[in-house]
């Protein structure tokens, strides 16, 4: 066997992962005719969504019939037109909230202010309620080559390709190399991905993180190194953890399920040990001079961002939908700290007097922010000036279609015949899916806070289609490779 201590019960878990997929998927369906009346979708929708699939299926039809080289330059010329449409769209239009906010960070570090900058819908200046990596990075990539809308999109791109083969890399370590090349293809023309492409936003980044960070985790599950190599592999993993950490903070608790899967795999003695190994490079690399800084600027301990008290108080609240929304009034002026200490109050507060609600609100926000597909929609609509009126609602129904698609092809695959590669990907899809409902669902939550999983999904959706190809040659090939 491949991993011979994962001894996990095969049938409770393709149950775990492929029952509330189902149910996401079943949500999104009956969503899909208000949606596309609420979007107001044209008629010639059907046209774009099936140009779509053509696109996503084209190549990995040519995968298997036809030369390298051919499929290659299919790959690159649907990806880069796909790519420069999206640019088209938005070049020259500003986009609101995060996605303004990254770069105007990023252009005060460049300036020497250090991440602050003004919330006007706080009254106050921030200096901790964005996590710092993203921004840096932003930073570095705008003093070279700018913030234009070109940029942005090829910066996006260098990370959407590093995740690609990041697929490709843990697909190849569990025994499928072929379902990580469709996997990694869809990626790059994933509705939410393309749409986010030509904007300053995160997604793309803690995607790519929570590859990376599966892959540390199933390495260190593999393989029995010893002496210097150990200690190489608790740096990549903790600096990995950190990084992923400071990129968006209610991802953390990803580590430690990732470290529960790779428990599983290898044994809970070795996985510990590796853990623990990682937790000092994760501190004193990442973490710490982030904690030093925090504390001279405000004179307490603030060990990731402000944010989450406001990001309580954002998903649970009278109208709360699990969207961003304006803070009370009452709150206006507070200093940063002070003010997310009251936002987290009054949070409570309401969760204390309406516990029915508090628990309708936040299911609704689980089933809503798995089984809708809008945002990419909705940060397009949101450009200023506004883009062509039938936009925005063409690619609503392109990502509500594509999404429906994957959420039913991954909940399929949970149900097929398990090699062991297969079952570690369950694993890593049930740890996404219980980080947004145990960890993240009772804050601020909506398709965003779960676009970290789509790689992982993906994968599982083509290890279902291509495993039965890879058979016993291709856990031959990966027991020779981690034995």
């Amino acid at each position: 066997m491949i991993f011979p201590h994962l001894s996990i019960d095969r049938r409770a878990t393709r149950i775990a992962v492929a029952v509330p997929l189902a149910v996401f998927a079943g949500y999104g369906l009956l969503s899909f005719p208000g949606l596309w009346a609420s979007w107001q979708v044209s008629s010639i929708a059907p046209l774009f969504v099936t140009a779509w699939i053509v696109a996503a299926i084209l190549p990995l039809m040519l995968l298997r019939h036809a030369r390298p080289a051919v499929t290659v330059s299919t790959m690159a010329a649907l990806a880069i037109a796909l790519r420069i449409a999206v640019v088209v769209v938005a070049d020259g239009r500003i986009p609101l909230g995060d996605a303004r906010n990254y770069v105007v960070l990023a252009q005060h570090l460049i300036e020497g202010r250090g991440l602050v900058i003004v919330d006007h819908y706080m009254g106050v200046e921030v200096r901790a309620l964005y996590p710092p990596v993203y921004p840096i990075l932003l930073a570095g990539w705008g003093a070279t080559i700018g913030f234009s809308t070109a940029s942005l999109t090829l910066l996006a791109t260098i990370v959407d390709l590093a995740t690609a083969g990041a697929m490709v890399l843990l697909a190849r370590m569990l025994g499928n190399r072929s379902a990580g090349i469709a996997a990694a293809w869809l990626y790059l023309i994933w509705p939410s991905v393309l749409l986010s492409a030509p904007l300053a936003q995160k997604e793309g980044v803690c995607a790519l993180l929570a590859v990376l960070l599966a892959i540390q985790w199933i390495r260190l599950a593999a393989k029995h190194d010893a002496g210097a190599a150990r200690w190489y592999a608790a740096v990549a993993l903790g600096v990995t953890a950190g990084v992923l950490t400071l990129t968006q903070p209610g991802q953390a608790p990803l580590v430690m399920l990732f470290g529960l899967v790779s428990a599983a795999v290898c044994g809970w003695r070795r996985a510990v040990v590796a853990g623990l190994r990682a937790v000092p490079f994760a501190i004193l690399v990442i973490l710490l001079p982030w904690w030093i800084r925090n504390a001279l600027i405000f004179g307490a301990f603030v060990p990731l961002t402000s944010a989450g008290g406001y990001g309580l108080w954002i998903g649970n609240n009278p109208d709360a939908t699990g969207h961003w929304m304006p803070p009370p009034p009452q709150l206006y002026g507070m200093p940063e700290i002070a003010f997310g200490k009251a936002a987290a109050a009054l949070a409570i507060d309401w969760i204390v007097q309406h516990p029915a609600d508090f628990l309708r609100n936040t299911l609704a926000k689980a089933v809503r922010g798995w089984g809708v597909a809008e945002s990419g929609a909705s940060r397009i609509a949101g450009l200023r000036p506004a883009i062509v009126p039938v936009i925005a609602p063409l690619a609503l129904a392109v990502s509500q279609v594509a999404h429906l698609g994957l959420l039913a092809g991954a909940a399929r695959s949970a149900w097929r015949r398990q090699t062991p590669g297969t079952a570690v990907m369950l694993l890593l899809v049930a740890a996404c899916v219980v980080q947004t409902l145990v960890f993240g669902v009772w804050f601020e939550f909506d398709e965003r806070h779960r676009d970290f999983a789509t790689p992982f999904l993906l994968l599982l959706a083509t290890f279902g289609f291509a495993d039965r190809r890879a058979g016993p040659v291709g856990e031959r090939l990966v027991r020779m490779r981690l034995e």
